[in-house]
């Protein structure tokens, strides 16, 4: 008897493994794999026990056997995530809230750092061609640009391993699935809300080799044109990761200090790429003798820490705690089970301060 449930156990596994190949997250009822197996309904009992232990199903009473996506083998229950930084901004809480999720619920993760690299992204996806992780997590490198490594992904994903793409994603070859920002939507609103307060002569400050700076300067572009108001290509700033590094690791604010100077000189508003170009470009602002809202009105994106840390608040925009982080983790491990995701864009939520001049 002993053996036998245990051999049944092992054939009850297969059936897990082809069921997710299939997207089936249910095993047949006790009574279909005694017919199936020709055993007992004890035998059964001992066999699926065997397997609730080893956490690679769980039985709801009354609703039946579900597959939690966990694999008897280690190596196959890990899940990778492939992002830009994991020090600074916003990354830590992220990585975080991934990494309790999937441990929650039986999976390891591991974090690769990219620093927006794509030759560093090809080394990792052609080092974990050699032992393809269960799932991988990505935040695409300069993903305003053509990427090279479209085959690569599709090799791991022959191999079995699901992509995820986090915050945005590759335009030249199938991204497949991806939860990332509503960035149009996101400087629609900002530009609505300066309008609003009065402001005509809007500026920006846009990244230029990820895809959310191009989305974030459409949004505001066309929303622009919604209003009727003039957009001259000279109103907008436009920089980089390397200016981004330079300015984290030497603190030099120089280019945005050009910007103000020659895209912003005119203007009496601005809408930056995210809080950490807001929170710089204050102190330069300062620094020219801007009376701050009244001389230019500042608004951001993401709502991190550093939109309360200066001298006066910055009017930006956000999502619900972990909202972004949590989906993605909830996602990977559908993906792991089998079950169908479909790939979403979340809506931020504007959050007014002092920056802008309604705290006038």
């Amino acid at each position: 008897m002993a053996i036998l449930y245990k051999s049944i156990a092992h054939d009850i596994e297969a059936l897990v493994e082809k069921n997710i190949e299939r997207g089936i997250p249910k095993l047949p009822t006790e009574k279909e794999l005694c017919e199936n197996f020709h055993a007992s309904r004890q035998t059964i009992r001992q066999s699926l026990s065997l397997l609730e232990q080893r956490h690679i199903i769980e039985k709801r009473q009354g609703s039946g056997i579900y597959i939690t996506g966990i694999l008897d083998n280690p190596e196959k229950n890990k899940i990778y995530l492939m992002i830009s930084s994991e020090q600074d901004y916003i990354y830590p809480d992220i990585i975080e809230n991934i990494h309790q999720t999937l441990h929650k619920n039986g999976f390891t993760d591991q974090v690769f750092v990219t620093a927006n690299q794509v030759c560093r992204e090809t080394e990792y996806l052609t080092a974990f061609l050699e032992n393809p992780p269960r799932g991988l997590i990505v935040e695409g490198c300069c993903s305003a640009r053509p990427n090279p490594n479209g085959y690569l992904y599709e090799k791991l994903q022959e191999k079995g391993t699901f992509v995820i793409f986090i915050f945005n994603r590759y335009t030249n070859f199938d991204s497949s699935f991806y939860i990332k920002d509503d960035n149009t939507y996101g400087s629609s609103l900002l530009v609505r809300h300066l309008y609003e307060e009065g402001h005509t002569k809007i500026g920006g400050i846009f990244k230029s080799d990820d895809l959310q700076g191009v989305e974030r300067y459409l949004g505001f572009a066309l929303t622009m044109q919604k209003y009727g108001l003039s957009i001259p290509d000279d109103r907008i700033g436009w920089y980089d990761t390397r200016r981004m590094d330079t300015l984290r690791s030497r603190q030099d604010t120089s280019f945005l200090r050009d910007i103000l100077y020659d895209a912003l000189k005119d203007c009496t508003a601005v809408i930056c790429y995210n809080d950490e170009i807001a929170y710089w470009l204050i102190k330069e602002l300062n620094q020219a003798g801007y009376h701050l809202p009244e001389d230019m009105a500042v608004t951001a994106f993401d709502n991190t820490y550093l939109s309360n840390r200066g001298i006066l608040s910055i009017t930006t925009l956000s999502h619900g705690p972990h909202e972004i982080s949590s989906m993605v983790a909830e996602s990977a491990i559908k993906m792991a089970k089998g079950l169908p995701v479909i790939s979403k864009e979340i809506p931020f939520r504007l959050n007014v301060k002092q920056s802008t001049y309604q705290y006038s």
